[in-house]
């Protein structure tokens, strides 16, 4: 994406802006079943999930917040929320399970999107001691988001390198929606 924030909470999301297309195909609006413009009746029928609207206090009117439950995730994710806006998924955030993505899995991933969507940039920001990496794809429809946050600990007297390894997919006209509705708020 254009310009890139660090995570807020369990999940980040990018400021957004006017942008120029940059994926050379669609990108793809599902995660297994559920998949972005989808109904919150179509998504409850699909997926197991928990109403967190009320814990949000971040959310304008219209919006309401699921967190998808552990049963209906896939077996190497270990969070999902989803973002409605006037009963309409803006915006799903997914948040792979530790240990998911090594060095080889995050490269053979972005090998694969930029093979599909596109060659862009990746850029790192430094958040402490923590370096972070972010790569952003987007076209008229669907901007997407895959960050890496670099975890160092020691494990058996050695240091082991982990990976948080974060995706976001938006709808673009709901989001922009959302941020004219939200900007009229203040």
């Amino acid at each position: 994406m254009i310009v890139v924030v660090l995570l807020l909470g369990s999940f980040g999301l990018p400021p957004i802006y006017p942008t120029v297309a940059s994926a050379l195909s669609p990108i793809d609006r599902t995660v297994g079943v559920v998949r972005l413009g989808m109904t919150v009746g179509e998504f409850q029928k699909a997926v197991k999930s928990s109403d967190q609207t009320s814990m949000n206090p971040g959310l304008i009117e219209g919006e309401q917040s699921f967190e998808v439950l552990s049963e209906s995730l896939p077996a190497d994710v270990r969070l999902m929320g989803c973002r409605f806006l006037h009963g309409r998924l803006y915006r799903i955030s997914l948040e792979y399970r530790e240990g998911a993505f090594d060095e080889a899995r995050w490269d053979a991933l972005i090998k694969s999107d930029m093979e599909r969507y596109g060659k862009v940039p990746i850029e790192t920001k430094i958040l402490g001691e923590r370096p972070f990496e972010f790569v952003e794809w987007n076209d008229p429809k669907t901007r997407m988001v895959l960050q890496r946050e670099h975890r160092m600990r020691f494990e058996a007297n050695r240091l082991e390198k982990r990976y948080r390894i974060v995706m976001i997919l938006m709808d673009q006209a709901l989001w922009n929606e959302r941020q004219e509705a939200e900007g009229g708020m203040f």
